[in-house]
């Protein structure tokens, strides 16, 4: 019998090198991540002619180096990785290093590699390895070429130094663009710094050295801070520029899934490893605010920043995985979620974050080709992490957006009416209207001036607050204005079939009496004939609702009695609740109450109230028999204040699956295709109306509870208590 041993042809090592590594520059990533685990400081990459081939590359660091032993088995071992045996390096870093996959890959990018190294144990001794490429893919087998190691006393620093010369290929202007962004992002453009520096001595490198610094995180508007802890449990912060907390949120909060249908899904305890996830993001409008802060902005260098670096990028034991964050890598789908719903959400363009994961178990598993990990449970459970991470964090930016926009409207036109006011005078100092009255000269001419300047200026800042304000409603109700008008030309058009089917079911009611006898006609046909009839009926008034709301007259300010004006407007909706069998309830105690405003904003609160109840007995948890919706009115007289309280309550199932806040914001509901408008609506007119809102999650009635209270008067009646517990 006699013994073999397999044998690997060189073309092997094609295939596991630059098969499997697709880029030049993720192989020399991995001499790189290789000087880390040596605990280097730096690591310095040089090219000469490397743009041609024939060009030489040079990947040398500071770290402790190898012994000959461990360049024979360890540099010149492929496919074992050290980490299963040691998975710390002698201070204390966890080791990144892989398969010498990609290893291979940037040995073979020249014909000739030789490496020198000095080991922490003896630095006085260098050992050095040279592989000629050529001589070995000329051989039958890789193992027929033997190489040797040469070791002899010379003194020098410790570390290791790999020199490729003969590149086969030149380092396009492409591939030395993505090298050189990856050295810059391996421990990335933030603040905290690293204690491994890698640097690259080409023109494309001190280019982009330039633009990937951490100096402009400062001019961040809003930074997310969250994290998932070893037990899958998750909670987020977000900050101002201030470095002020805006808001905190545990697991429940941040867990839950906020896109899809509905918001009813569970929170979501993660098995991804624990993480760390920070994002900046950054305001690239500063011109809509008056903050000297943002008028200071170098907003078109963090544009240009932010092409390079923008993006989550991932960092596993410190240092970047790639391809997350690469340009055109968008691994959590931002964009595609902001173009979706672009309220206070994060892009690539505007925002720049990382996840930084120690993966003490290794429960995220690297990809072959060194392009980032295995999509296994737990990485996709990170992924989600950050989504819902992010969701949070645009709920809460959408939330402070609209806080700001509900208010800005009268806040922006009482400053008007100041500045107004305080212009008069100035125009009154500098030229009076009683002739009696002194002017001012010299040095008082001069403070009237500045005061004049001062003034106009003041004027012209509110009017453009006002304008940005009523801008951004303008966005919000062009959208339902151009739903409204549609909806009125379909109901206008579907009046007349409605009438059309009234009338044939009656003729054909009428024929048919004259061929059966009465018993027949009402056993027989009376039922189906009378269910037509009110369907068409149903039909006829849904059609004719949106026509009565849109009635011109009704956007008049005028003096509306809201106790009379209640039942009216319910009875609008009375054949969509009959046959729904809600009964409406009705406790008005506001008498003589009288509310500035148009019939049309009236009708608008009341339509929203009456609808969102209505719906919320659709929902599968409504298990209550009873439908119900009680709509009562009370007045409060505070010394000369009155207000006026509609509070419409229901026997649903309450408020569920979305914070009492959030059911302001548009685009909030729990409701499967709903627009999430309607509770907006009814705030931004309270608040135009200089009134209040408030939603509670369960009423006298079971269900949810929402209450307004407007500025009314009194036209000869006694104010009661307000009866709102």
């Amino acid at each position: 019998m006699t013994q073999h041993h397999l044998r690997f042809a060189p073309q092997i090592l094609a295939r596991l090198g630059e098969e499997l590594v697709p880029h030049a520059d993720l192989g020399i990533m991995e001499l790189v991540r290789n000087a880390y685990d040596a605990d280097a400081t730096i690591c310095r990459l040089r090219m000469s002619e490397a743009e041609q081939p024939g060009g030489t590359l040079i990947v040398s660091d500071d770290g402790d180096g190898m012994t000959a032993e461990q360049l024979a088995s360890g540099f010149l071992l492929i496919g074992k990785s050290g980490k299963s045996s040691d998975t710390h390096t002698r201070t204390g870093r966890r080791k990144v290093g892989e398969k010498g996959l990609g290893r291979i890959a940037a040995l073979r990018l020249g014909t000739n590699v030789t490496v020198r190294t000095r080991s922490k144990e003896d630095p006085d001794t260098e050992h050095s390895l040279t592989i000629d490429w050529n001589r070995i893919d000329a051989s039958e087998a890789v193992e027929d070429v033997p190489l040797a190691i040469r070791s002899k006393k010379r003194k020098g620093e410790t570390g290791t130094t790999i020199e490729m010369t003969g590149l086969r290929q030149g380092i396009a202007q492409q591939d030395a663009d993505r090298l050189a962004r990856s050295v810059l992002m391996l421990t990335g453009p933030f603040a905290d710094g690293s204690a491994f520096r890698v640097t690259c001595d080409s023109p494309e490198f001190e280019n982009l050295s330039r633009v990937i610094t951490a100096d402009l995180l400062q001019w961040v508007e809003f930074r997310l801070v969250a994290e998932v802890d070893k037990y899958g449990k998750a909670s987020a912060t977000l900050y101002n520029w201030r470095g002020e907390v805006i808001k905190s949120a545990g697991h429940d909060d941040v867990a839950r899934k906020r896109q899809g249908r509905g918001n009813r899904d569970a929170p979501l305890t993660f098995s991804a490893p624990p993480a760390a996830f920070e994002m900046w993001m950054f305001n690239l409008n500063p011109g809509a605010s008056k903050e000297v802060r943002f008028a200071q902005q170098p907003t078109a260098e963090i544009k240009e920043w932010l092409k390079q670096v923008g993006g989550v990028h991932l960092y596993h034991r410190e240092l970047r995985v790639q391809p997350y964050g690469d340009m055109g890598n968008d691994w959590l789908v931002i964009n595609l979620r902001r173009a979706a719903s672009p309220e206070g959400r994060a892009s690539t363009n505007n925002s720049v974050g990382r996840i930084q994961v120690e993966d003490p178990d290794e429960l995220l598993q690297p990809k072959t080709d060194r392009s980032g990990f295995v999509d296994n449970v737990q990485f996709l459970e990170l992924q989600e992490f950050a989504k819902r991470a992010l969701d949070w964090s645009a709920e809460q930016r959408l939330e402070l957006r609209e806080q700001r926009r509900i208010g800005a409207t009268p806040k922006a036109r009482d400053r008007v009416k100041e500045a107004e006011k305080q212009f008069r005078n100035l125009l009154d100092a500098i030229s009076p209207k009683d002739p009696e009255t002194p002017t001012l000269d010299g040095a008082a001419d001069s403070a009237v001036l500045e005061s004049f300047t001062a003034g106009a200026s003041e004027v012209f800042d509110s009017q453009r607050q006002e304008i940005e304000a009523l801008r951004e409603d303008l966005l919000l109700y062009r959208t339902l204005a151009t739903v409204g008008t549609s909806t009125a030309v379909f109901a206008h058009e579907a009046m007349k079939p409605a009438a059309r089917i009234i009338n044939e079911v009656k003729t054909v009611s009428r024929r048919v009496k004259q061929r059966v006898s009465e018993d027949e006609y009402k056993e027989r046909f009376h039922s189906s004939v009378e269910n037509s009839i009110d369907s068409a009926k149903t039909l006829e008034t849904f059609a004719r609702l949106p026509l009565t709301l849109l009635t011109k007259n009704k956007r008049q300010i005028t003096e509306i009695d809201f106790d009379r004006e209640c039942p009216a407007v319910v009875r609008l909706f009375s054949r969509y609740l009959d046959e729904r069998g809600i009964q409406v309830e009705y406790d008005l105690g506001a008498e003589g109450a009288i509310v500035r405003s148009t019939v049309a904003d009236i009708e608008s609160i009341l339509s929203n109230l009456i609808v969102n109840a209505a719906h919320a007995f659709t929902r599968t948890d409504a298990i209550r028999p009873e439908r119900a919706i009680r709509v009562r009115t009370r007045l409060a007289v505070e010394g000369d204040t009155t207000r006026l309280c509609l509070c419409v309550d229901d026997s649903g199932p309450g408020i569920k699956d979305i914070s009492l806040s959030a059911i302001w914001l548009p685009g909030k509901t729990t409701r499967d295709n709903g627009t999430g408008l309607g509770l907006t609506i009814v705030r931004d007119i309270v608040a135009d109306l200089g009134g209040t809102q408030e939603a509670r999650e369960y009423g006298e009635l079971g269900g949810a509870s929402i209450m307004v209270w407007l500025p009314a008067q009194l036209v000869g009646a006694k104010g009661h208590e307000l009866g709102v517990k």
